[in-house]
């Protein structure tokens, strides 16, 4: 009796922060059809802060930011929502509602086709499922070299069959690998302030090489900007670069 209570008192303790978590998140969406905007983001960031988050807390907050007309984090929360399969056709019509909301849009350059690829990896497989198929692909190589030691008469088979599987398993590990460096290296941003200027030092004082309107979506390049306090070396879709103060952008 004493082992089985020991085995129900952390499953209670759990159920009991669920309970508690979806009724502040219950009270916040009661915050957010009542109108009160300012105050549902305060307890939708309070949750988040907790490190309780989904989909439909990152949309929620994307929908009152909206109402605010603060289009800039409006965008960057839907974007985390549609990172979320349930939630991820909600955030996207809703994105192309802010989107059309924008009075300023950057012109993009068509990602080349490599980076496309490498962002399909990662979206559809992710750098875990990939190394885990490489190893398997490996494993498949060796065990063709162990039956041709078995099998002779079919040796040549089993050796294209070995060098065959050891590429594959190469491709998949590299591509693992390098979508893992990617996603170590780089963040998504998005600018939160009405305007913000993108130098060409991390200094006020230097050039000024592009101007990143609210909402503009750009890489940061979280090795290059270790090193500057306050200050994050972005790439934007127009593939201008340069220097952008921290506080201007929201990333993830």
């Amino acid at each position: 009796m004493k082992q089985k209570l020991v085995f129900l008192i952390p499953l209670l303790l759990f159920a009991t922060e669920l309970f508690a978590q979806q009724n502040r998140f219950d009270e916040a969406t009661n915050l957010l059809e009542e109108q009160r905007y300012a105050d549902a983001i305060e307890s939708y960031k309070s949750i988040a802060d907790d490190g309780h988050v989904s989909g439909a807390l990152w949309l929620n907050l994307g929908v009152a930011y909206a109402h605010l007309d603060s289009l800039g984090k409006a965008k960057y929360y839907l974007m985390r929502s549609a990172e979320f399969p349930e939630t991820e056709s909600m955030a996207r019509e809703s994105l192309d509602v802010v989107e059309n909301r924008f009075s300023r849009r950057s012109a993009v350059l068509p990602m080349l086709p490599w980076d496309r690829f490498f962002q399909w990896a990662d979206e559809y497989f992710g750098s875990v499922t990939l190394l885990i198929l490489g190893l398997i692909l490996l494993n498949v190589g060796a065990g063709f070299v162990l039956a041709a030691w078995f099998r002779p008469g079919y040796k040549k088979p089993f050796k294209y069959l070995s060098i065959t599987s050891g590429a594959l398993a190469a491709v998949f590990m590299s591509v693992s690998l390098y979508v893992d460096y990617q996603n170590a290296r780089y963040e998504t941003g998005v600018t939160i302030d009405r305007q913000s200027s993108v130098y060409s030092r991390p200094d006020t004082q230097s050039a000024v090489e592009a101007t990143a309107y609210e909402g503009y979506t750009m890489r940061v390049d979280l090795r290059e900007s270790e090193s500057e306090a306050g200050w994050f070396y972005i790439r934007l879709e127009n593939g201008r670069f340069g220097w952008i103060e921290e506080n201007a952008v929201l990333t993830y």
